[in-house]
């Protein structure tokens, strides 16, 4: 069996990425990543958003949880493969409103962080879930965004160690899975003298989330780092990339996604690592197999079997939207409706009595709807037209209809009103009187005034020479700049943008074009250092 956590920064826009971009399918992109247990954050979709194809995937079943306080932010999900089924599900990480809710200790630590317990679980962060065997925690922690949320930050992470702390004294196994935002040693970061230059530190875990992080994990903490413990000294095992300066074609990036397991979970495991080939996101996904069997623990299907299945409020297949007892659009169009509307037709061509569309619609009576005679039947190119229905003005707006009398002397009013109205060519008609003819006549015809009029154009004219000259210079003037070229690789520069808030936001700036890599490489084949503002 696997378990596979991807951040995969967007579920509706993950299969415009190849592979998946070739089916458009959320069962082809599932099937590849070929797991049991598939956790994904930053789902960043609202339910109001989501696809019956996203929700309902063949074969698995979908839980959900969306960001209450934002649309499109944040968000988790868990991809199950069936026949597996977990015995319970619950979203949010502080247990507000679940069975431990009353939990007198529980209470009380909520009660003492400094951030409202709501506020944890209002951005869609988290799903637990029990297969029997263990509980899980999938997990998206918030991001080190600065002083503003450094206190919701620490308090998101303590509220998740406390809940795994009560489980393991329950004698319960947990395995915890997620974008934990926090990298654990120097082997896991690509530039760790930059990070503590920026963060001015002098030892690399003197951060609280990477503190967090250290205390949780063996040795010191109760769960083991699975791709540490199958890959204690291997560099390069980055699962997040900073895509604005293309970094990830050099792995110059963090390893901030963790498979983490209680030890007592330890000898089910056989393999762990990530899949840095899978694109469609800044992170890759990180997975942990387990056997099947163990010839003295027994089958681990039976371990994970539950004995009851409690109802899901975030299992797609029982939104309301996406369930099966969702009546289709074709069941509101029955047999009756049809009916009606063919009796409506007949009643328009044949002028039967009242009939009626549907319950709620006022009947149409045979005096509203007529047909037209046959001496309103015209004739064209030797082709008679179709029989079509008229219906009388006066019966729709329910005045009285006007005598033929009085509609002959109406329409003849009107057409002695339009004789009388001007046209627009009226307004521009021009005439001149005999005399300004005549005379403009004399002048065209005058040698001297000919003359002069060639002398006057030939001192204005510019020879073709100087126009071309004058061209070429207007257009100097106005031609942009050529993008400079990096003064290390003699190449041109990629044009970037300040994105971050400050007196340079929106300003344009042009970087080495080459993918960002270790300053000290020797080969020379990574971003310089040149930059430039753009003018």
């Amino acid at each position: 069996m696997r378990i596979l956590t991807w951040n995969i920064n967007g579920l509706a826009t993950t299969l415009q990425y190849y592979p998946w971009s070739q089916t458009k399918s959320y069962k082809t992109l599932l099937d590849t990543l070929d797991a049991d247990i598939i956790c994904l954050q930053e789902t960043k979709i609202q339910r109001s958003k989501m696809t019956r194809d996203m929700a309902r995937v063949p074969g698995y079943d979908g839980y959900f949880s969306f960001a209450k306080t934002k649309h499109g932010y944040s968000g988790v999900a868990v991809y199950v493969k069936q026949p597996l089924v977990p015995k319970w599900t619950e979203e949010g990480i502080t247990g507000k409103g679940q069975k431990i809710h009353d939990d007198p200790e529980l209470v009380s630590f909520l009660q003492s962080l400094s951030t409202d317990p709501s506020a944890l679980d209002a951005e869609g962060r988290c799903i637990i879930m029990d297969f029997s065997a263990f509980i899980l925690f999938n997990v998206y922690f918030p991001n080190d965004a600065g002083e503003a949320r450094r206190d919701y930050k620490m308090d998101y992470h303590h509220t998740v160690r406390k809940r795994i702390d009560d489980y393991l004294k329950q004698g319960r196994q947990v395995i915890l899975v997620g974008d934990i935002n926090a990298v654990h040693e120097e082997i896991d970061h690509c530039d760790p003298k930059k990070s503590l230059k920026e963060h001015r530190i002098t030892n690399f875990k003197d951060l609280p989330h990477r503190r967090w992080v250290d205390e949780i994990i063996t040795p010191k903490g109760p769960l083991v780092d699975l791709c540490r413990a199958y890959h204690p000294d291997r560099k390069g095992l980055y699962t997040c990339w900073n895509m604005k300066l293309n970094c990830r074609p050099a792995n110059f990036g963090t390893r901030i996604d963790y498979v983490l397991a209680s030890e007592g979970l330890k000898p089910w495991f056989k393999y762990a690592d990530i899949l840095p080939d899978i694109m469609g996101s800044d992170h890759c996904p990180a997975y942990a197999d387990l056997h099947d069997e163990l010839p003295q623990q027994g089958c681990l299907a039976d371990h994970m079997k539950p004995n009851t299945v409690e109802t899901s409020a975030i299992l797609a297949s029982n939104f309301d939207e996406f369930s099966d007892k969702q009546k289709k659009l074709s069941s509101w169009f029955s047999a009756k409706a049809s009916t009606s509307k063919q009796t409506a037709a007949a009643a328009i061509t044949t002028g039967s009595p009242a009939i009626s569309l549907s319950p709620s619609a006022p009947a149409v009576t045979a005096t509203t709807v007529t047909a037209t005679s046959t001496s309103s039947i015209t004739v064209a190119a030797g082709k008679q037209s179709p029989i079509q229905p008229v219906i009388p003005e006066a019966n729709l707006t329910g005045k009285r209809p006007s005598s033929p009398a009085s509609s002959s002397s109406s329409s003849t009013a009107t057409k002695r009103k339009k004789s009388a109205t001007p046209t627009l060519s009226d307004f521009f008609t021009r005439t001149e009187s005999p005399s300004r003819g005549e005379q403009q006549e004399e002048w065209e015809n005058d040698p001297q005034t000919i003359q002069q009029q060639i002398e006057a154009f030939e001192a204005i004219a510019v020879p073709p020479e100087e126009k071309e000259k004058s061209r070429q210079h207007w257009s100097t003037l106005f031609k942009p700049k050529p993008v400079p070229c990096c003064t290390v690789h003699k190449e041109p520069c990629k044009e970037q943008k300040v994105s971050k808030k400050g007196p340079n936001q929106g300003r344009h700036f042009y970087v080495c074009s080459r993918p960002m890599g270790p300053q000290d490489d020797p080969s020379g084949d990574y971003r310089c250092n040149f930059f430039q503002w753009k003018h």
